[in-house]
């Protein structure tokens, strides 16, 4: 762009409202770069009410596919329209080839955007994707555009603004429905606009809210657009004895977020409003069958009830089986038991703090296969200020690592010792510091070393390391987060109550894939999930 910043930027918003909830970190991102520039989102009708009060943002335009831009001459139109605006950046975090150019007739003489679907030859910078790329969640997708772009992008957990004439109107149907603030407000979604196969039954949600209520008396209240009236009319009758507020279909986006605003706590499928609860801090249990959490887990405080069934998560519309049987473990009463982990989470021990535990190889240090002298230790870019951001924020940073190289006679303990004095060295450099480093020494079946055969209980993914660490340095496991770049780092987190991050370095890639591997979020690197941790 040159010495002079763009004056005016447009930011091509993606078209679903849980997509665009995502896209919150790169818009503020933009903003952060470019504080004096005016910046306008263009994006479909059902999501302008996602990016309309954002700090920043100072208009947001429709592209109406039904409307004055369907088909091919409504395309023509809406370049015409943007070209009168004379913007001197597009940003396009949607990824369809028409968004390129669409934005190239308009004659905006700079456009970025990934290179993919056929459109590089559009761009101006096309930022290249990586095959890591398709395991990352969201957020972290859209922030890499404008990282590889070449601006600063630092990760912030999205955050909805509300207009105040919709925040007034919210409380009027509310009180119209003598729901009155202070009383227990259960949000139920019982939609999803992906398809049918993503809609967990009305009835689990019927008799998951009522064992809510039961614990807290309380009215439900039943949200969704206009294509899941059906559901939510069903889902008010089974629900009648509790005197639900059923506004599903009656009031636009931005009223439902106000609505949503107010809930105490929000029942949900992986639907926009998923994301939008996310958005607002308001405490969330979503139901993931056939989809995937790994790139689109809502980024708030939640609990997901994930399908354990072989064939999850499919991906697909429509459930191709006679009977869709990633729902039989994904009972009412899990959902219940996660709600009640929401509303009351577990005490900790007195005194007992929070931690990250650190797989060391492929997650804070470069992969060397078996590893054996300080000189072949180097940390993995932006690892070192990650920690020491942790470390700033009261976490205690503890590495927890398998080293089965002494057993298999490769390296001995002092070889180890050596190296891990390198590695604080190096740590210390950049102004971070572990707390603890926890190693186990022991073969995965066999080895050279007798010593370290026996059979033990620390090599992960078994939890000794991490129940050891606990005890010894009084941490709280439910508000501690373990990285690390393979799913035997992560197994530990879910029985120990607490969430898990997998990095893309290492072996991320291979591991993503795994349907053992369950982390709560997958992240490029230790720095972006640092960044979220932190968020």
């Amino acid at each position: 762009m040159g010495s002079q910043p763009p004056a005016n930027i447009l930011l091509r918003g993606t078209n679903w409202v849980g997509d665009a909830v995502m896209t919150l970190p790169a818009v503020a991102a933009v903003a952060l770069n470019y504080p004096e520039s005016r910046l306008t989102v263009l994006t479909r009708p059902w999501a302008q009410a996602v990016y309309r009060h954002q700090a920043g943002v100072a208009e947001t335009l429709a592209q109406a596919p039904d409307g004055a831009h369907r088909g091919l001459g409504g395309r023509v139109r809406l370049a015409r329209e943007l070209a009168a605006r004379r913007f001197d950046l597009a940003i396009l975090f949607q990824n369809a080839f028409e968004a390129a150019l669409i934005t190239r007739l308009a004659g905006i003489p700079q456009r970025w955007g990934y290179a993919r679907d056929g459109r590089a030859f559009l761009l101006t910078k096309a930022v290249p994707l990586t095959p890591a790329d398709r395991f990352i969640h969201e957020s972290f997708y859209y922030l890499n555009i404008l990282e590889r772009a070449g601006l600063s992008a630092p990760f912030a957990r999205p955050r909805l603004r509300l207009a105040p004439d919709d925040q007034a109107e919210a409380e009027t149907l509310l009180a119209r429905e003598a729901a009155r603030r202070g009383d227990f407000l259960l949000a139920l979604a019982p939609g999803a606009a992906f398809g049918p196969a993503k809609r967990w039954p009305v009835e689990n949600f019927a008799e998951a809210a009522r064992l809510i209520l039961a614990d807290r008396p309380g009215r439900p209240l039943i949200l969704g657009g206009t294509g899941e009236v059906e559901d939510a009319a069903r889902l008010a009758q089974l629900l009648s004895d509790h005197q639900p507020v059923n506004l599903a279909g009656l009031v636009p986006l931005s009223i439902s977020m106000a609505l949503l605003a107010r809930a105490s706590l929000l029942v949900t499928n992986d639907s926009g409003l998923m994301h939008v609860a996310g958005a607002l801090d308001v405490p969330l249990a979503a139901v993931f069958g056939p989809t995937n959490p790994r790139t689109t887990a809502p980024l708030g405080t939640s609990r997901l009830v994930r399908s354990a069934a072989p064939c999850a998560p499919c991906l697909k519309r429509e459930c191709p089986l006679d009977r869709q049987i990633c729902w039989d473990d994904v009972t009412p009463d899990r959902v219940a038991a996660a709600a009640r982990e929401l509303l009351e989470p577990p005490a900790a021990a007195p005194g007992a703090e929070p931690a990250v535990f650190l797989d060391r190889d492929g997650t804070l240090i470069e992969e060397v296969e078996f590893l054996s002298r300080p000189e072949q230790v180097r940390l993995i870019p932006g690892a070192a200020r990650a920690v020491s951001a942790l470390n700033r924020a009261g976490y205690r940073v503890v590495l927890v690592t398998n080293q089965s190289g002494v057993a298999r006679g490769l390296f001995t303990l002092d070889d180890l010792e050596r190296i891990h004095q390198r590695l604080r060295e190096l740590l210390a450099g950049e102004g971070a510091r572990l707390d603890a480093i926890y190693v186990c020494p022991h073969h995965p079946r066999e080895g050279t070393a007798p010593e370290f055969t026996r059979p033990c209980g620390c090599r992960k993914p078994a939890p000794g390391m991490f129940r050891d660490a606990v005890a010894k340095l009084k941490l709280d496991p439910a508000a501690s987060v373990w990285v690390g770049d393979r799913w035997r780092d992560l197994a530990a987190a879910e029985a120990m109550g607490g969430r898990s991050v997998l990095v893309m370095t290492g072996y991320g890639p291979d591991e993503a894939p795994k349907p053992e591997c369950r982390p709560t979020l997958v992240a490029p690197d230790l720095r972006r999930a640092g960044e979220w941790i932190l968020s």
